[in-house]
């Protein structure tokens, strides 16, 4: 490529500069925005990363502590010397419009990262010897980190950075987990926190798909935030008609079946209302083709169109993966160990529902533990809280626990573990908290 082809615009470069030595708070508009290499020219780079270290270590960034910086590190001669400072320096420029000299250069900067990209995907298209789904993959990975116009957050950093963030959250009082919308349970597992992978386990009908979508649900609405909800075992027609289910108040195995009475139009339509301005986003790929690209795939593209998410589900871990696998244990850790990781890289709770061993059915005390989930392998070690669901209803038809479910917190990796009592009733699957 022809040099004066690539995008560049050195000039929105210079009055960056000028503007950051000239005014002292003029680097503190841009510092977290815009990142050394989005500098076309090397000199420009150097001279903004003397500023930024000048800037993080609360010093002035006029021309005289940029100038000794370069000098004490030998750069410089590279930038251009004195003179070069000099005559950033004399550039009159109003830092009032350093903002809008900053977008100039990222527009140009991402073309370049997209000029960039676009070779690498044209050589991975070439390179036989990578499998065409792990191509793919990339490939989308590098257009989508281009559209985020954000430094990796996983890169190493100094833990005073750390403390900076959390003396600034605890101050604001921010809290990091978004509520369950039930207050008991809440209190045991200090809500749905960003990043961890919370794992609900039980036998079939005992509830955990409609707790995934009670979660979702709650968080879609009460923050009107993105919810994706994996659902490897039920079709999207089928979902939806829990999530109407639920608003409407109508028995989902009618809803399911079409059957609806006249005296339920009125709520069915507000509920249909509702749910079709919710930020729920339903992802029915069968499980035999499901797989960790398409899932990151999805997640990239939903929260590229909609924002930050808040919450992610899958239903149900067991489903996924090769069924017929000699090692389902080992195959089933794998993508546990993936699931924390999607938590990490888009920053907000994934749920994931698994089934419990049919062990317990033979068990005079039938409520699971950790150990009963099916094909455990590492999901135990991956997650970060277990629940465990159990109905004595189910079993026990004169229980005094009627429209009862135990949510038992078993494990907590930063909390406190117990069991508590909430009101579930399995037609619409409605959570209530006891009220006493």
């Amino acid at each position: 490529m022809n040099e004066k082809s690539i995008p560049q615009n050195t000039d929105a470069e210079e009055n960056i500069l000028s503007s950051i030595l000239l005014d002292a708070s003029a680097i503190s508009k841009i510092a977290d925005n815009l990142p050394v290499d989005a500098f076309y020219l090397s000199a420009h780079q150097q001279i903004y990363k003397a500023a930024l270290e000048l800037y993080y270590q609360d010093k002035l960034t006029d021309i005289m502590t940029v100038s000794s910086w370069l000098s004490d590190h030998k750069l410089l001669r590279n930038v251009g010397g004195r003179n070069k400072l000099a005559q950033l320096a004399n550039n009159k420029v109003s830092a009032d419009n350093i903002d809008s000299y900053t977008e100039l250069v990222l527009e140009k900067y991402k073309r370049r990262q997209l000029i960039e990209a676009g070779n690498k995907i044209v050589e991975l298209g070439f390179d036989t010897t990578i499998d065409l789904e792990k191509v793919i993959d990339l490939s989308e990975e590098k257009i989508f980190r281009i559209t985020e116009n954000k430094t990796d957050k996983f890169s190493p950093e100094a833990i005073s950075n750390s403390l900076a963030l959390i003396v600034k959250q605890l101050g604001q009082e921010v809290t990091p987990a978004l509520s369950t919308g039930l207050i008991d349970l809440d209190k045991l597992m200090g809500g749905l926190v960003k990043e961890d992978l919370i794992v609900i386990g039980a036998r079939a009908s005992m509830g955990k798909t409609w707790l995934g979508c009670h979660f979702a649900n709650h968080v879609a609405l009460s923050y009107n935030l993105p919810v994706v909800f994996f659902s490897a075992e039920t079709n999207k027609e089928q979902l939806t008609k829990r999530f109407l289910a639920m608003h409407a108040k109508i028995d989902s195995h009618r809803l399911i079946h079409n059957k609806v009475y006249k005296s339920e139009i009125a709520e069915l339509s507000t509920a249909l209302k509702v749910l079709n301005n919710s930020p729920i986003i339903i992802d029915d790929t069968p499980a035999s083709i499901q797989n960790l690209t398409r899932m990151r795939s999805a997640l990239r593209r939903v929260k590229y169109e909609r924002g930050s998410l808040g919450l992610i589900v899958m239903d149900y871990i067991q489903k996924l993966g090769d069924r017929a696998a000699s090692n389902r244990a080992q195959t089933i850790g794998k993508f546990s160990g993936a699931f924390k990781d999607l938590a990490k890289e888009f920053n907000c709770p994934f749920v994931a529902l698994a089934q419990i061993n049919r062990g317990v059915e033979n068990q005079i005390d039938k409520r699971p533990t950790m150990a009963d989930i099916k094909d455990s392998g590492d999901i135990e070690q991956d997650m970060d809280i277990g629940l465990l669901l159990y109905r004595d209803e189910y079993y026990n038809s004169n229980t005094s626990d009627k429209n009862v479910i135990e949510i038992n917190v078993a494990k907590h990796r930063n909390g406190r573990t117990g069991v508590c009592k909430v009101i579930f009733d399995a037609a619409i699957g409605k959570f209530s908290d006891i009220i006493v």
